[in-house]
């Protein structure tokens, strides 16, 4: 997946995209134009480096947005001088979306659309046309567009996985890495990175998945990972005083590891195909071009699947279990063995994948982890030994950043107190499992139907429930007697069970 940084139209962003070495950046022309007179011709050659692949969108969403109203003239006008501007850089740029001002109309976006590079146009679908026409576009072009709006209010990721295996998809405006693993997209381009100066958001990867804090939270969230900021190499008191530039550097630091790891996972986001236009056999003027793609059959045989052994995923093992049982035609008991899932340590985790590689003490380049976590919690007596660890590793934590709120300045820290809480949690359920009994609770109603003035006790045993037995003279009542004014005939004889 070729992910695309946005908001290089801006000098400072392009300069700090340039030396942080990235090498995929995206260019809004809308953004361009706010920003530039265009006396003279505006090349990419001039104002990016060699080596740096350019996207470009037309940035058509000002135009759509609610609203906004601007003259068609203008959009006319604007939209010939987007043409323009795509012909004199069209050797530079990567890829570019149409100009699709949906003010104009549908039949003036797809008139237009007859005119896009085969290799590098880009059409844009929006979800107010229908998946009949995503459809059409998809069977017409080669590289089309969806937004992340689009994707998230209408569950079309089936449909656009399905597309994925045959043409290029590409995303504008993303900012949910799920969502880009939902689909195989091409490219993706977005400008969130950019919220850290614009909206005070904290970007933060933590290790295996990236953090994200709203402006409300950024005290927190930089004070909870201080030492991973500091480790990264950053300056952590200009991202305490909000330095813009030096945030922005974190939150591209951050995207980064996010976006190779989504790519891991991903995989080879496009599947070449012969529908697929290729750099070195595409035109790349603006002239009207028309694409007729043949139906793809199923003419050509497939091999089989190689059948390979099959083993268990690491990390879990089968451990046998003798089951006892009653056979219900016969009635003897019977027993079976039973094969029953455990977790295990996985030991799969090698030094130089580890991101603790830099500081283990046990680091060795090729070599295995050299621990191990041989933990099993089965018992009540397991599990409250691994409470009494959580707790005292909870403990060591809390005092610890007690320290560390005392030595600067004793300042009340949230992260401490949100720790405190949780220890306090995983003490009281402690206690719970401790104290833990029997309690039986017995509900009884009478119903309205039964006999009147009779209690319940003589409807559950009989009449002669009801009011205390006779006693003898001597005060005592014989159990014959008892157990027959209680409504219970005469106890066969039983032994007694040890």
């Amino acid at each position: 997946m070729l992910f695309y940084y946005g908001g290089s139209e801006i000098p400072s962003h392009r300069n700090l995209l340039a030396g942080q070495h990235v090498t995929h950046v995206a260019l809004s022309y809308m953004g361009l134009r706010r920003r530039t007179k265009f006396s003279k011709p505006w090349l990419l050659e001039d104002h990016y480096p060699p080596d740096t692949s350019v996207f470009l969108d037309s940035g058509c969403h000002t135009l759509n947005r609610p609203g906004v109203d601007v003259p068609r003239e203008e959009i006319q006008e604007i939209a010939e001088h987007y043409d323009s501007f795509v012909e004199q850089n069209i050797d530079r740029i990567a890829a570019y979306t149409e100009f699709d001002a949906l003010p104009m109309g549908r039949d003036w976006i797809e008139e237009r659309r007859y005119h896009l590079s085969a290799a590098k146009g880009i059409a844009v679908w929006h979800e107010e046309w229908g998946v009949d026409v995503l459809k059409e576009i998809a069977h017409q072009h080669g590289y089309l567009a969806v937004g992340q709006g689009t994707c998230g209010d209408r569950d079309i990721i089936p449909l656009l996985r399905s597309i994925s295996r045959e043409k290029r998809l590409h995303g504008m405006g993303f900012s949910s890495p799920p969502l880009m693993l939902a689909a195989d997209w091409y490219s993706v381009s977005s400008t969130t990175w950019l919220s850290a100066a614009q909206h005070g958001e904290t970007f933060i990867w933590a290790g295996n998945e990236m953090k994200r804090y709203p402006s409300r939270y950024k005290a927190q969230a930089r004070k909870r990972h201080r030492t991973l900021i500091a480790d990264a190499g950053f300056d952590v008191e200009k991202i305490d005083a909000d330095d813009a530039q030096e945030n922005l550097r974190l939150s591209l630091w951050s995207w980064q590891r996010q976006v190779a790891h989504i790519s891991q996972r991903h995989g080879d986001a496009a599947t070449p195909t012969q529908k697929t236009a290729t750099f070195s056999n595409a035109e790349n003027h603006l002239a009207s071009v028309t694409a007729i793609y043949p139906d793809a059959g199923n003419d050509t045989a497939t091999e089989p699947p190689t059948e390979r052994v099959k083993k268990l995923l690491p990390g879990i093992q089968t451990e046998p279990f003798t089951h006892r049982y009653t056979d219900p035609e016969t009635g003897e008991r019977k027993t079976r063995t039973e094969h029953r899932v455990s977790v295990i340590d996985l030991n799969v985790r090698v030094c130089d994948g580890c991101f603790l590689a830099k500081k283990c003490p046990e680091y060795e380049p090729g070599a295995k982890c050299a621990y191990e976590m041989p933990l099993k919690v089965r018992t009540k007596e397991q599990y409250i030994a691994l409470l009494d660890s959580l707790i005292t590793m909870q403990g060591m934590r809390v005092f610890s950043m007690r320290l560390s709120e005392e030595v600067e300045g004793g300042y009340a820290d949230p992260n401490l107190s949100q720790e405190m809480d949780r220890l306090a949690r995983y003490v009281k359920l402690k206690s719970e499992i401790e104290e833990a009994g029997f309690t039986l609770s017995v509900k009884m109603q009478a119903s309205s139907g039964g006999e009147a003035g009779a209690g319940l006790l003589t409807r559950l045993f009989g009449a002669k429930s009801e009011g205390p037995p006779a006693l003898s003279p001597a005060g005592t009542v014989p159990a014959h007697d008892a157990l027959a004014q209680m409504g219970i005939g005469d106890i066969m004889d039983a032994e007694v069970v040890e």
